[in-house]
């Protein structure tokens, strides 16, 4: 994004937008370093998420779940004005995410240690909330400039997602309580239950059938399409790649899910600054 672009779309007054854009820019060349070496560490030592304490009964509850996703989304795209189409992902949403419960006690019947295969003992918490905080930093710039692409392509005919505008019109109104429901569930609630979802079971089980980039890239679409949002899709698509490849860099879900909850939070501190300044979203 430029100068011009951000002054011209009223996002920023011209003498801030500067500083911006080079702060941008600087980022921008750090996420290339970093991310590059992150893939540099993998291909030399491996990826370090453990797909081997997976097996049939796994296959079976991801491709079910998948299955079920799936025929969510055709239903919601073709009776859109019905009320079985309005509510299909919202139901296929929450029968995915009440599953985890059921899939983590299955895990511990079967004998799998939940330590192990999350990796929970690899990391000390502390240097993965650093670590988290550092990559979702350095991601910044390109989850802006994979905004913008989006909203030129969809030409201002994007529309928000529901949790988003309920947060703006909190924000708007002052409603306090709103505010700290919505920012509970994005910057806490969300984050542990999706990928520990995800990351933890769906793409490690998908990386011992396919390998992992099959896997990561089919996640990462699968995590962009559940959300039902045009505008959002390509942003979050891009978003699990990056913590696809932290998990297996790291081999510790508690990365991903830190540099998940950063991200929902930092978006929403930027969305409570826009809608008190008045700004164009």
């Amino acid at each position: 994004m430029t100068v011009a672009t951000l002054a011209k779309e009223n996002l920023l007054p011209i003498d801030q937008a500067l500083p911006v854009s080079i702060v941008g820019l600087c980022l921008l060349y750090a996420f290339v370093i970093v991310y590059r070496r992150l893939l540099r560490g993998i291909q030399l030592r491996g990826g370090q998420v453990r797909s081997d304490l997976f097996g049939l009964p796994d296959t079976l509850v991801v491709l079910l779940l998948t299955v079920l996703v799936l025929l969510a989304l055709v239903m919601q795209w073709l009776f859109p004005a019905t009320a079985v189409g309005r509510d299909a992902m919202k139901n296929a949403t929450f029968v995915l995410f009440v599953s985890l419960p059921v899939i983590l006690a299955l895990m511990i019947v079967r004998g799998i240690s939940l330590p192990l295969v999350f990796g929970l003992r690899r990391v000390n918490p502390f240097r993965a909330f650093g670590v988290a905080v550092s990559l979702i930093v350095l991601l910044l710039p390109v989850i802006m400039i994979v905004t913008v692409i989006a909203y030129q392509i969809l030409d201002g005919h994007a529309e928000q997602q529901e949790m988003v505008m309920k947060f703006r019109e909190a924000a708007k109104t002052g409603k306090r309580d709103v505010i700290w429901q919505v920012t509970l569930t994005a910057a806490l609630i969300a984050p542990l239950i999706e990928e520990f979802l995800f990351r933890g079971y769906f793409y490690p089980v998908l990386k011992r059938i396919t390998g992992p980039v099959p896997a990561a890239i089919a996640i990462s679409l699968f995590f962009g399409a559940i959300h039902y949002n045009a505008a959002g899709f390509p942003v979050l698509t891009v978003l699990a790649l990056a913590l696809t490849l932290a998990y297996e860099w790291s081999g510790s879900i508690l990365v991903p899910i830190f540099m998940h909850a950063c991200f929902n939070s930092i978006m929403l501190a930027l969305m409570w600054w826009q809608t008190r300044a008045g700004l164009t979203p």
